[in-house]
């Protein structure tokens, strides 16, 4: 199926920004890519931020709408973490620490405030999922979520930091790392 110039644009776009980060690359990088003109680029976005954001709401709600899924799936509580897991990593899979760094970048203007507001979004995913799992005996009922949420939040905040970036090539190792660790501690995963 022949694509239509807008998903030329959309394709090759987050190819190059999920690879090489969006600062470095231009719209004229993207337009050359799709094989479209700067004018066919601005008929569908007002700027680079606003391909960034288009691109990154798209794939965030694809995520969510899968997490969903799981969540109201008929299955045990640590099937549906082990789910959980697997997508947050596969979502990731393809990110760039470039990209990661960008995101964080103080310069990032009105994408930082934006991933701002997606990470807003994901803690109140995980602190309903966690509430939700408190009240069905799923979890450790003393558990103070607000701790939880607090650890969690501070551990975001790392990961735009240099020390934290340079563990790890990508960024999908980096969110299996935390999400594990988050998880299950520093005990192994359960095994099958």
């Amino acid at each position: 199926m022949k694509l239509t110039k807008k998903e030329q644009i959309e394709q090759k776009a987050m190819e190059l920004f999920w690879k090489h980060g969006f600062k470095k690359i231009t719209i004229d990088e993207i337009c050359k890519k799709a094989n479209v003109s700067r004018k066919t680029f601005y008929t569908f976005f007002d700027n680079k931020n606003t391909l960034i954001i288009y691109l990154y709401s798209k794939t965030i709600d694809q995520a969510y709408a899968e997490y969903d899924k799981v969540i109201k799936s008929n299955i045990s509580f640590s099937e549906k973490l082990e789910k959980l897991l697997n997508q947050k990593i596969e979502s990731t899979q393809h990110l760039s620490m470039e990209f990661v760094s960008d995101l964080y970048h103080p310069d990032a203007g009105e994408l930082l405030t934006f991933f701002n507001q997606v990470i807003e979004q994901s803690m109140q995913f995980m602190r309903n999922f966690l509430i939700e799992a408190q009240k069905t005996g799923d979890i450790d009922p003393q558990l103070n979520i607000d701790y939880i949420m607090f650890i969690l939040s501070k551990t975001i905040e790392l990961c735009g930091t240099k020390e934290m970036m340079d563990m790890f090539p990508n960024a999908s190792t980096m969110t299996k790392q935390i999400s594990q660790t988050f998880i299950f501690g520093i005990a192994p995963p359960n095994k099958k």
